[in-house]
């Protein structure tokens, strides 16, 4: 399971182990128990585990998918009370995002980790109170606007500072009659709809993508994300803006 050129992380999977099952009295723990933890030192120290679908894992492991999935679901469970692990482990579900080849401005996201998919629903229905997962109960479609909500939340605050002094670049932030200040994401959603008319949507795919990827990666004119290592979060914003709002430019 563990490969030779990998004995660090076998040497720290048995060290935990045995430190975690010996904790309460050697023999102390249920088969349940045991089951967990090994569910979430694998997903701690095997490279690759996690990202394993539950079909994959379940075959290394010689048991059901089935059961694979309620174990990993109850170890999210558990480190979900940390709200740092749930943007962490949000963020990188969201960097797989499918954008829907019919039209960029949705995207489509399987979610699994029921936890996460909770997660994910929570903050998608505190701003718009509805979340799409007819298609299937593991996959949300989402539009445009949606996905860069979920992108905003999980930026780390150096990240959520590099967005918001990007945006203040492409429009200034607008006085408000009430005094009060316009969140991050409504700043966003009401530049890319102003700037963008038609394209706000692709706009808001491309956008939330540079954040989620720390920039490294936007969506312009396929469906295929165009990297460039080290572009950073302002300059792939500034990038997208110019492209998907030239046509509404040259109409004004």
């Amino acid at each position: 399971m563990f490969e030779e050129d990998n004995a660090d992380s076998a040497v720290a999977f048995a060290r935990d182990f045995l430190d975690r099952y010996t904790a309460v009295g050697f023999g102390a723990l249920s088969k349940r128990e045991v089951d967990l933890l090994l569910i979430q030192l694998l997903q701690r120290h095997l490279l690759g585990f996690h990202a394993k679908s539950d079909f994959d894992a379940a075959l290394m492991l010689r048991t059901t998918k089935r059961k694979i999935r309620g174990l990993r679901d109850e170890v999210s469970f558990r480190d979900a009370r940390d709200e740092n692990y749930l943007n962490t482990s949000l963020r990188q579900e969201l960097k797989r995002a499918e954008v829907l080849p019919s039209d960029l401005g949705m995207i489509k996201i399987q979610l699994d980790d029921a936890v996460l998919r909770g997660y994910a629903e929570k903050i998608v229905r505190s701003e718009y109170g509805i979340v799409d997962s007819s298609f299937n109960s593991a996959i949300l479609q989402l539009s445009g606007e949606k996905y860069l909500l979920l992108c905003l939340t999980v930026l780390t605050p150096e990240e959520r500072d590099q967005a918001q002094q990007a945006l203040a670049e492409i429009r200034p932030p607008q006085p408000q009659e009430d005094g009060q200040q316009e969140t991050l994401f409504t700043r966003f959603k009401d530049a890319f709809v102003a700037g963008a008319g038609q394209q706000a949507g692709k706009l808001c795919v491309s956008g939330a993508m540079a954040l989620v990827t720390g920039g490294a990666s936007i969506i312009l004119e396929t469906s295929e994300p165009l990297t460039e290592a080290g572009r950073g979060i302002g300059r792939a914003l500034q990038q997208s803006w110019e492209y998907f709002t030239q046509d509404q430019q040259v109409g004004e």
